[in-house]
């Protein structure tokens, strides 16, 4: 995070401690609570995913050409492969003789795929290089078969997708300013600490909300983090699609009173960026976690890839009881806290009066999140008050 940036967000935050508030939308805004079961929501948000990168791992965990990994949380099958001159390509994990999946193998070193129902091989490359009994396929021309290419970039140290063959893909004009603002934290010198599919029956976009708002820190996490972070004081900022959350850190008491150098900033503060569509970006001093939330097979389950990077000098062995310690915490505060919780928003949210739940002035990042989902499937939020754009919303 640039200097100039840091100054901003000290002088914001302190206007927030001498006025004990946080940054406030001008009001309210109701959402159907049917978002987080309707079926046919979650048809159009599975379908959403297919039109815009998606972070699917991490660059670290394909070094060498030849490595590779298989992904199938957006509902199409993937091979990521890093090729011989170090780019990547990405293709469908669906053999072009009779659809099998060609690859049953998480993640490896290949430099062909052999499909396992009649031993078609492919090179890494997607290129068809052998038909067995070829004598059977006299009009297939090897070329016209290769296997279905996908758009794929590597920034900031992520591997994104886009899972529609024939898109484009520019992941920074995607970031809009963001995408400097990332690469001011050297993201792509970092590496893969740890890698994790969790399952929960919750719908996906509560793993987000969760991180879209410090509100109830104070109250859930009373026991957890909420003796260590603030649940007010925050800096929200929209980025088109994107978002920026700042939580602040109780030390951050000393470090206003004494002066507040830019330069110590950012170890007093968690910082989440809500990367559209599915993506949590969190700095957390010394490593960056990403939580990247998937529609599982049903409204009211997901699918969630969770990250942690780190310097390649923290991620050494002797470290690994940190690491371990660290995950410890994320499960005790994430997945038994928040998602405990949101478990029991699922499971009452077909009985919400009115179809109607509210985020509050407090929770600009819930209503920013949610208006831009609901604008990309043509589902449209109300709010209490005249209807306006979003932008009005924000003070």
């Amino acid at each position: 995070m640039e200097n100039c940036l840091r100054q901003n967000l000290i002088k914001e935050i302190n206007g927030y401690y001498e006025a004990d508030t946080t940054k406030l939308s001008e009001r309210e805004m109701e959402f159907p609570a049917s978002g987080y079961y309707d079926k046919g929501q979650w048809e159009r948000e599975r379908a959403m995913l297919l039109r815009f990168p998606v972070m699917v791992g991490h660059s670290s965990s394909l070094k060498k050409p030849g490595d590779m990994f298989t992904r199938d949380e957006v509902g199409i099958p993937v091979i990521v492969s890093r090729q011989e001159n170090g780019s990547l390509k990405a293709f469908q994990n669906i053999c072009r003789h009779r659809g099998a999946r060609l690859c049953n193998t998480k993640s490896g070193a290949k430099k062909t795929f052999v499909c396992p129902y009649h031993s078609w091989t492919f090179k890494n490359d997607g290129s068809l290089l052998k038909i067995p009994r070829e004598e059977g396929f006299p009009n297939t021309n090897k070329a016209d078969h290769a296997l279905v290419e996908l758009p794929v970039e590597e920034r900031h140290g992520f591997i994104w997708v886009v899972h529609t063959p024939g898109a484009t893909i520019d992941v920074a004009a995607f970031l809009g300013p963001l995408d400097e603002e990332l690469a001011s934290y050297a993201l792509k010198d970092y590496v893969l600490e740890r890698d994790v599919v969790l399952e929960e029956d919750m719908n996906w976009k509560f793993v987000l909300d969760g991180f879209l708002e410090v509100y109830h820190i104070s109250y859930l996490h009373f026991e957890s983090i909420g003796p260590y972070i603030y649940g007010k004081y925050s800096p929200f900022d929209a980025f088109a699609k994107h978002s920026r959350l700042v939580g602040i850190r109780k030390s951050f008491d000393r470090y206003r009173e004494t002066g507040g150098d830019p330069e110590n900033f950012l170890e007093k503060v968690a910082v989440n960026y809500q990367l559209f569509p599915n993506t949590i970006l969190v700095w957390q001093g010394d490593h960056f976690e990403s939580w990247t939330a998937y529609p599982g097979d049903k409204p009211e389950h997901c699918r969630v890839r969770v990250q942690s990077m780190t310097t390649a000098r923290m991620a050494e062995e002797d470290f690994t009881a940190r690491w371990d310690k660290n995950w410890k915490i994320l499960i005790d505060t994430v997945v038994a806290e928040d998602w405990g919780i949101s478990k029991t928003v699922q499971a009452g949210a077909q009985h919400v009066k009115d179809d109607k739940v509210i985020f509050g002035r407090n929770e600009l990042g819930l209503q920013h999140f949610h208006t831009e989902i609901n604008k990309e499937t043509a589902v449209k939020a109300k709010t209490r008050g005249p209807a306006r754009a979003l932008e009005a919303l924000i003070e």
